[in-house]
This record gives structure tokens, sequence and C-alpha cells, in this order.
């Protein structure tokens, strides 16, 4: 999984560049009719936690926006289903640390909040492998003091404590040593149930750079954890998306993507098309993206050779979320997928379902399946079906005939991450110094931890570089 730049990589790398060129020919306003150019001083392209943050905080400044969202909402992976008697059940984000900047950006929307508490603390473990009850993990007991052994341990490395890669040069090797191996150093089995808990988009979370658990549930997490210092929305954490985008109104362009970028130090020029093939020229002043910067992302950019040098080596993971109704599963329950053959830390291994979780409403249960970078919906449908027709054979639940998958997200691409030897080599210090470059600029999870309170803080100081001078 962490590998250098291979061939195929590399011939990406050229195929990339090649279409840079091409595509840095001008876009000519002959082509687009007066009411479909839009100006403004910062086009936005991403609707999610950072791209609505940014619109709202720039409108804040009188700064004139235009976001680029390909869905038909704002919110990325916030997603939350409404269901009978005025419940719902937030089967993405569920909730953002206690922090200022959380809740003045709720105060700021007219939002209303509540501590995030779970729907349930009735844990069972299963082997989804084989559907059958299983004990739980050896030293669960001891969380907390293993807890508290695993933060003495990170201490040193507080520096990566606002979820930035904040990294010294050169970079310590047991971040970049694997997790098991830290793990195994430090003795702090007991807490791996508790950090798979955040972790667990990473797959393999034993396998993986301790660099990036640790951005996933470092200082900032645990504490946060230990004061069960989570606030959510009354109304589901859509809420606050839902109300950003009456703020934001027509300043929004949903189901678009950006299909050409041309970016200089002065002007940015984007063609953008929606569903129905309606395309639109978007001049602005300067440009966020807050998307991960995968290529397949990035086609018809005009990259210069560093961003598709950086492009080229990111990895990743496919993380798929679900709502499930009327399994037959008891109330008031959470499944936690468990493997006794893996261990330390009885961790399934990717492709899994990580648990089904109870929020609340009866008959509903919220599921998160993580893959591989190919691993495709279909493959995590017919997993989850796998999945509950196994723990129905093996007699531990009665599951329903007519159970169904009431809605199903798709979170592509998440845990970006590069191989070891690129962070060695200065990849996070060269991804941040692009900013600003051709009036660029970047937020977002692969420059920092993916919870939305540290998406916001750090959003804020580049909304702050952004428009520094103006």
């Amino acid at each position: 999984m962490f590998l250098s730049l291979s061939a195929p990589w590399r011939l990406l790398h050229a195929i990339l560049l090649i279409i840079a060129l091409v595509n840095a020919q001008q876009p000519s306003e002959e082509d687009f009719s007066p009411e479909d150019i839009i100006t403004r001083d910062v086009c936005i392209l991403g609707g999610g936690a950072t791209g609505t943050y940014a619109a709202i905080r720039l409108k804040d400044m009188n700064k004139s926006t235009v976001v680029v969202e390909r869905n038909d909402r704002l919110g990325g992976h916030t997603e939350t289903l409404y269901v009978e008697n005025g419940g719902h059940v937030d089967y993405g984000v569920q909730g953002v640390f206690n922090y200022e900047i959380s809740k003045n950006f709720f105060s700021r929307l007219g939002v209303q909040w509540k501590p995030l508490t779970p729907g349930s603390l009735i844990n069972k473990y299963v082997d989804f492998k084989t559907g059958q009850e299983v004990p739980p993990p050896a030293g669960i007991l001891d969380t907390v003091a293993a807890l508290l052994v695993y933060r003495t341990a990170i201490q040193k490395f507080d520096y990566l404590k606002d979820g930035i890669y904040n990294l010294p040069d050169p970079v310590p090797e047991e971040l970049l040593w694997p997790f098991s191996k830290f793990v195994e150093k430090y003795k702090f089995e007991g807490a791996l149930s508790v950090i798979y808990t955040f972790a667990n988009a990473l797959g393999d979370m034993l396998a993986s750079p301790t660099l990036y658990v640790i951005q996933l549930f470092g200082i900032s997490h645990i504490d946060i954890f230990l004061q069960g210092g989570y606030i959510t929305p009354n109304n589901g954490m859509y809420e606050l998306y839902r109300k950003a985008s009456e703020v934001l109104d027509t300043d929004v362009l949903y189901s678009t993507k950006a299909t050409k970028t041309i970016r200089s130090d002065t002007e940015i020029k984007l063609i953008t098309q929606d569903t129905s093939g309606k395309k639109k020229l978007i001049k602005a002043k300067k440009l966020l993206i807050t998307f991960p910067p995968i290529p397949e992302n990035l086609k018809g950019f005009d990259l210069s050779p560093e961003e598709i040098s950086l492009s080229t080596k990111l990895l990743w993971k496919t993380y798929y979320v679900a709502v499930l109704k009327n399994t037959g599963i008891p109330n008031n329950i959470n499944v936690q997928n468990v493997d006794p053959d893996q261990n330390p830390g009885n961790l399934p291994l990717a492709p899994f379902q990580w648990a089904l979780q109870d929020m609340g409403p009866n008959n509903y249960l919220a599921s998160k399946t993580i893959g591989d970078m190919n691993f495709t919906d279909t493959q995590a449908r017919d997993l989850i079906v796998a999945d509950l027709h196994r723990m129905g054979t093996a007699g531990t639940f009665d599951i329903r005939e007519d159970w169904e998958i009431a809605v199903f997200g798709n979170h592509n691409p998440t845990s970006l991450m590069v191989g070891v030897e690129d962070i060695r080599d200065g990849f996070y210090r060269r991804v941040y110094d692009l900013q600003g470059k051709r009036g660029t600029f970047w937020t977002g999870l692969t420059l920092v931890s993916d919870y939305s309170a540290l998406l916001w803080q750090y959003t804020e100081s580049v909304v702050g570089e952004m428009v520094k001078g103006d």
C-alpha cells in the first residue's frame, strides 16, 4: 500500500502533464451569454465542511463568492436521514468538537445545539466473517488507562495537535513506523478499540504509518473524547448545511463540476458544467480548492508540474455509509465487528463494515463500510447484505427477510495518504507551499485531520491568507 511512485503512476504523471498543457488554452467569453458569465472575488470548488465554512466566512468579510458543488446539496460527508415521528439518523458526520469555532459557526447560522450522546451504550461483539457473537477484545476494560498511555506516547508530537501535517525535518522515524510497532513499544493495546473507532477509515490501521493514526486520533481527539466534548445540532447535522444553503442562496451551483481552469496570479477563469450539460464561465480573483486533489478530480485543470507530481502520489481508501431499516436486530444495541483471528485488538481487515450503530430511532442502524481504492458501491452493498445474512444463519440475530438499505452514500476518497518515503521527502511541506500560487488556495482533508472543527480552524487561516492585503 505504501509504495513509492511506480511505473504506472509515472505514466499517469506524464499523461496529466500533457493534458495540462492542452488545457492551458484561454476560454473565450464569446462562447457564453452574459447570464452564463459569473464574476466573483473568490470561486470555491467543493461545498463540504470546508467549502461551506469558507463561503460563509468570506461573505461575512464582504467578499463575493460562488461555490461549485458536484452534489445536489451542501455538506459533503454530512448526511442525515429524517424519519417518522420527527426523529433523524446522522449516518455521516455525527457531531463536532465543542470548540469556539464550532459554536460560532452554529450561532452564525442560527443553529441550536446539544451535547452529542450515543444512541446506545450496549455493545454486542460479532465476527462479521462468520456472523457469530464473540467475546469483547482483550483488555477493553483497561481502555481509559491505556488511552492515557497512548496520549503520553504521542505528546512529543504536539505539533500535530491541530490536525495539520506540521512536520519537522527530518520527520521522526516513529511517525513512519507501522502503527503496530508503535503499539508494541508503548504497550497501549487496551486502547486499540477506541482508537479504531476514530481511525477505522484507514482500513488496516495497524499496518498504517503512525502519522496517519495520530491525524485521526491524536492529542486533540483524545482530550475531546475523555471530556465528552462533542456537540451536534438539535435537528441533525444536515441542519447546519441547510441553513448555510439558505444564506448562500444563488451563490451555489449544485450538481456542477469545473471542467476547465486557467489560473494566474491576477485572474482565475473556470468553465463549469452541470448534470444537464449547461456550461458557465466563472471569472474570479482567487480560487479555493476544497476537495481531495486526486487526478480524477483534477481533469481539465491547468496543473503545474508540481501539482501533478503531488497529486499522483496520493493513495486513499473507499468509505461507504448507509442506514439499514427493520433488520430484526434488537433496538438499543450497537453491533461491533471484531475479528478474533487478528491480534492485537481483534481489528477487522478491509473490506469490512466497521459497526452497526444504534442512532436513537427504533429499527434504524447506521453502517460504515471501508475498502481499498478499487472497492465499489456494488461490492459495499453486497458486503452489507452478506454480513447480515451470516448473522441470521448463525442465529446471532433473527434477521428479517424484508429488511432494507434505506439510504446509501459514497464518501470516496477518504484517508488520503502517501508512502513513507514521500512523507520523509517532504510531501506535506511541498503541498503547503502551493498555497497562493497562481491565485489558488487549498484546504480539506488532504491537508488536515478529517474532523469538522479542525478543518474549520485550518480553513479560517487559509481564508485569512486569501484576503490579506485586500
